[in-house]
């Protein structure tokens, strides 16, 4: 069934890409003239870079759209995704307006990368499937669309069609040896076959692969990023490898990844440092990524809601259903944008204080800087869902009991601990919001011993599960869907579960995605700092008939784990 879907929704893809940039015989596929000419330039020569201005200085709207495209291109290949969304944007309704399929594709493909680096939610994947789409007929083209795309589908969970898509880039990319470095591929199909715990060997064959081909020429920088992310993901590096990926990032400013490799280092000597320079190196990479996250994810807000004012006044100008709707959304995108500032700066404040004690804090604030936005994105897809079927009232009443739940949620949550009492009415509040957008058949309900009530877990611990059950088992199309949560003590502990009506004939990969890897390494944060780590367990179990994902945290009568 979902495999059906999955189909279904590639081909509505390909049909709404023909219907946007108007199929016909007019559509140009070949570059302009002035175009090729400086394309054949030297990159970032001087002649390259005073053609590019030419092109956006043009007349001509397809020059320009190329112009902007190409200068777009050279800031995400330097790492700066955010300073290239608004070329994007302007370069992307420039080649639809203009029928410009090659263009389209080219820059599709660069807008999904850039959103994919900021972290924003699906429309990633629709970027991408727009992108393979346009370039149906080009092989290589395809290849280089449907490698990005399996990068894409590893990090939302969805390992299985990211392998079926790896099988088929790398047939072609091994047809055509020495046209295109292949390293990139080897390193997602790893991590797939990794995910899904398949053929250990071919993993190690392929991770390995992969890091001999990284200082080939022709692998640009964020490229090789991306491969040392998977290696390390993997730990299929040596202490010289990891010494070396730490010189890389740490000479192009990467700071996560030089955090990353620095706590897999042992053998400091191999950079010349002492084991409390190597700590407080390390310590000093994770503050710097931490600020660049909080820079980036203010500035790309903040072309959001611009982006919105923007097709606002396009709008108005054709229908005033548009216009009325683009309103709803950016009242949603600014709330969004204040909650998401107060919480980072909140976070980053309290990081900049406790830097000094220890360096495991940086990994609870690392969850939460992912568990926010990856919410608060599901959120925005839901109002966008009910603002297309044109429900308006129900889109103002839904954004209304949201930014009371953020708001709510935003002053109860910044604390590490809170009493399963105030979790269970956050609970109800967001399942409350789950059936009002698209999971009214869902039945959720509450089982809780009153001397629960008062005992302390993780703050927004079962959010992300309830999330992944309302997901799976409310897209099943069961009529009696349900969503149960049960909280008891055991003994000195405390039994969380979380239990849904599974994922009936869809597939069995629900609720192994994204959400469920963040919990789980919250678990683990808090069993690898507690003197009883054993007492911290988190169980699954998916099947057709039930979803059941048990966690167990020790009985605490006050915040201190």
């Amino acid at each position: 069934m979902k495999r059906i879907g999955q189909m279904y929704k590639k081909c509505w893809i390909i049909l709404t890409a023909c219907i946007v940039v108007g199929c016909s015989p007019q559509e140009s596929y070949e570059l302009p003239e002035r175009v090729a000419e400086i394309t054949a330039r030297e990159r970032l020569s001087e002649d390259y870079l005073a053609g590019i201005e030419e092109l956006v200085g043009s007349k001509k709207e397809v020059e320009v759209a190329w112009g902007l495209y190409m200068r777009a291109r050279d800031l995400v290949v330097n790492g700066a995704s955010v300073e290239s969304l608004p070329m994007i944007e302007r370069s992307e309704i420039l080649f639809r307006s203009n029928n410009n399929l090659r263009g389209l594709s080219r820059i599709l493909l660069l807008k999904a990368h850039s959103y994919w680096a900021l972290g924003a939610g699906e429309e990633i994947l629709s970027a991408s499937q727009e992108t393979m789409a346009l370039r149906q007929g080009d092989t290589l083209a395809w290849a280089t669309a449907a490698g990005n795309y399996s990068t894409y589908l590893i990090d939302f969970g969805y390992y299985g069609e990211a392998l079926e898509y790896s099988d088929t880039v790398l047939a072609i990319f091994k047809s055509r040896l020495g046209t295109i470095n292949p390293s990139e591929a080897y390193a997602v199909r790893a991590e797939a076959l990794h995910r899904l715990q398949k053929n250990p060997e071919e993993v190690d064959s392929l991770i390995q692969g992969a890091l001999g081909l990284v200082d080939s020429a022709g692998v640009p920088d964020i490229d090789k990023q991306n491969i040392y992310f998977r290696a390390l993901g993997l730990q299929a590096m040596n202490q010289v490898e990891l010494a070396q990926c730490i010189e890389f990032a740490h000479a192009r400013n990467f700071w996560d990844l030089e955090a990353q490799a620095r706590r897999q280092l042992n053998e400091y000597e191999l950079l010349g440092e002492s084991r409390d320079e190597a700590k407080e190196a390390e310590i000093t990479a994770n503050r710097l990524a931490l600020r660049r996250v909080d820079a980036s994810q203010s500035r790309f807000l903040a072309f959001e809601l611009e982006r919105g004012k923007r097709e606002r006044l396009r709008y108005e100008e054709t229908a005033r259903l548009r216009q009325q709707t683009l309103a709803i959304f950016l009242s949603m995108a600014l709330i969004l944008a204040v909650g998401i500032w107060v919480s980072y700066r909140s976070v980053l404040g309290t990081k900049e204080a406790k830097l000094s004690v220890q360096e495991a804090e940086l990994e609870l604030e690392s969850y939460k800087n992912k568990i926010r936005p990856h919410f608060l994105f599901n959120q925005l897809n839901n109002v966008n869902g009910i603002l297309n079927q044109e429900r308006m009232e129900d889109a103002q009443e839904y954004l209304a009991e949201l930014g009371q739940y953020l708001r709510s949620l935003l002053q109860d949550q910044n604390g590490h601990f809170v009493n399963v009492g105030a979790e269970l009415h956050h609970l109800q509040k967001y399942a409350a919001l789950q059936q009002q957008s698209s999971y009214s058949h869902v039945d959720f309900k509450i089982d809780v011993s009153p001397t629960s009530m008062k005992a302390f877990i993780p703050s927004g611990i079962l959010q992300p599960l309830v999330e992944n059950s309302f997901k799976y088992t409310g897209s099943t199309g069961a009529q009696e869907a349900w969503v149960y949560i049960t909280v008891f003590e055991e003994g000195k502990s405390l039994r969380l579960e979380v239990s849904d009506s599974g994922f009936g004939e869809s597939s069995p990969t629900g609720g192994t995605g994204h959400g469920l890897a963040l919990v789980k390494q919250r678990i683990d944060y808090h069993r690898k700092r507690a003197k009883k780590g054993e007492q911290w367990t988190l169980e699954t179990s998916f099947t057709k008939a039930k979803g059941t994902v048990n966690i167990t945290v020790p009985l605490l009568t006050d915040k201190i784990a």
